[in-house]
Order: structure tokens, then C-alpha cells, then sequence
């Protein structure tokens, strides 16, 4: 062979484990990637029920423990809700239809009523609600104010509503959002001590119930007042993390105190008794 021909099948071989070589570390790399994401994902999902496990016994016990599942451990966090002058949910959306609960009276630690701490029968609110996303999605926002009259001993029911499109009859139409904070679409102040409540002085109210109406997506609702509100459940957020890998995922739920189901709104009447 000579020596020309014994060069180029030198180049053709290296040319050949140069490609070879290409394509290994080319796999090799595919493989090594496949292997982080599948380790990660791996990682996140075990972070993640860690992170709930500390959500799960956080709402069974009542209180804000660290709890460890294997090698992970989740540390738990617990925010009182309400408590001051804005309350909005714990940051929660509503679909039209559901009740969003604001009780206006205090509760022991065992989650029972506590009449003798309770808002203002003449208090001042500013209530807020819709996004404002959309021209064609504004809620109207119905609310239930029940108290307890002082004079006859009776829970009582005043009802209103707010309507910014007009649709529903006896509804007003809201006219105070300047009052609310940036994001709200909608507002409305009322006093529970004149207009379309005029509580007496020695009346209690219990629960403000608030429901929005004919938006096709969840929208948020809040609550601003003149004095504190009582504290209205518990928030807890769950963090959970492995070290070496820098995985990291958090779970927060909130958990409100109970209120009366829908259908007691339909069996208090403000000044006549129910006959059968």
C-alpha cells in the first residue's frame, strides 16, 4: 500500500470515530438529561406530599407543626384570617352562586360563637368585588346581612344587592370603588346603622353573606370596614424542600370557620313569622 493511499484511509478512520464519538456524547448527553428530569420530577413530586402531609396535619391538629415524610421535612406556618379592618379571602375567587361568609361576631377557640365580641351595629364597610377583567363578565353581588334583634330576642335577615348592568330588579347600582383597593372593578359602602339597615343600638350582627351573580369566571370579593373584624378561620402554609437539589414547593390553605348552609337564608324572614 502506498503511502498516499495508507493517509487517506488514516483520515477516513479518523473522520469515522470523529462522527462515532459525536453521536455517543450526543446520546450520552439525551441520557444524561433524561435522567435529571426524571430525578426532579421524582424530587418534586416527593417535596410536594411532604409539603401536603404538613397541610393535612396542620388542619387535623389546629396547629403549626414540622412534619417529616422520609428524609423531607415540611415546615408549617399558620396565619389568623381577619382579625383587622381588610379582609379578603385569604386571597380566594368565586364562581357565581357561591357564598362567601364575613361573620361579624367572635369565636372561642373551640369554634363556637362568641357573641360578646362582635362588630358595630353602626359600623361602616366598603365592600368590593369583580376584577374588571371583562366588560361582559361583571357580577352583580347579592349579600345577607343577619343579626340578632335585641328587642324580640329573633335572628333576622336584611337583604340587598348591587348590580353595575342593571339586570336584576331591587337591585341599586354600586357606586363607591374609589373606596376599594386597585383591581376591583366594582364597590359599595353601607352602614349597618342607617340606609337599607338601620340596626338598632343594642342589635348584633352575626353574619354578612355575600354571593356574586352572572359571572362566567371566578372573581374575587373583599371586605374593608371602619373597626376590626373578628377573626374569620386560620391559614397554613406548608414549605417543603431538598437541600442538594434546590427543589422547593409550598402548599397554603385556608380554613374558614363553618356558617349556616345556603338554604337557612331561605327560612329567616326580617318582620313577619313563617306560617305553615
Amino acid at each position: 500500500m502506498s503511502k498516499k493511499t495508507s493517509g487517506q484511509s488514516l483520515l477516513v478512520i479518523l473522520l469515522v470515530m470523529a462522527v462515532i464519538l459525536t453521536i455517543g456524547l450526543a446520546v450520552a448527553s439525551y441520557s444524561i438529561t433524561d435522567i435529571k428530569i426524571s430525578q426532579q420530577e421524582e424530587e418534586s413530586a416527593r417535596v410536594f406530599s411532604a409539603a401536603e402531609a404538613g397541610i393535612e396535619e396542620a388542619l387535623k391538629s389546629g396547629s403549626a407543626q414540622d412534619v417529616t415524610v422520609g428524609e423531607i421535612t415540611a415546615k408549617v406556618s399558620k396565619a389568623a384570617q381577619g382579625g383587622g379592618r381588610d379582609f379578603d379571602f385569604g386571597g380566594s375567587t368565586f364562581p357565581s352562586g357561591e357564598l362567601a361568609n364575613v361573620w361579624l361576631i367572635g369565636h372561642n377557640d373551640d369554634g363556637g360563637l362568641n357573641p360578646a365580641v362582635h362588630f358595630s351595629s353602626n359600623g361602616q364597610m366598603t365592600l368590593c368585588w369583580g376584577d374588571g377583567a371583562s366588560q361582559d363578565d361583571s357580577p352583580a353581588l347579592e349579600l345577607a346581612l343577619v343579626y340578632n334583634d335585641e328587642g324580640s330576642g329573633n335572628y333576622k335577615v336584611i337583604r340587598q344587592g348591587y348590580d353595575p348592568e342593571g339586570r336584576t330588579v331591587g337591585f341599586d347600582n354600586p357606586q363607591d370603588v374609589e373606596n376599594c383597593a386597585a383591581g376591583f372593578a366594582f364597590g359599595q359602602d353601607i352602614s349597618l346603622g342607617g340606609g337599607d339597615f338601620a340596626l338598632g343600638g343594642n342589635d348584633i350582627p352575626y353574619l354578612l353573606r355575600l354571593k356574586l351573580l352572572y359571572n362566567t369566571e371566578s372573581q374575587p370579593i373583599a371586605v374593608r370596614t371602619s373597626e376590626n373584624l373578628p377573626n374569620q378561620g386560620e391559614c397554613y402554609e406548608s414549605s417543603a424542600s431538598i437541600e442538594s437539589s434546590g427543589v422547593t414547593r409550598k402548599v397554603r390553605q385556608c380554613q374558614f370557620y363553618q356558617a349556616p348552609p345556603e338554604i337557612f337564608d331561605y327560612v329567616i324572614f326580617s318582620n313577619e313569622s313563617l306560617e305553615k
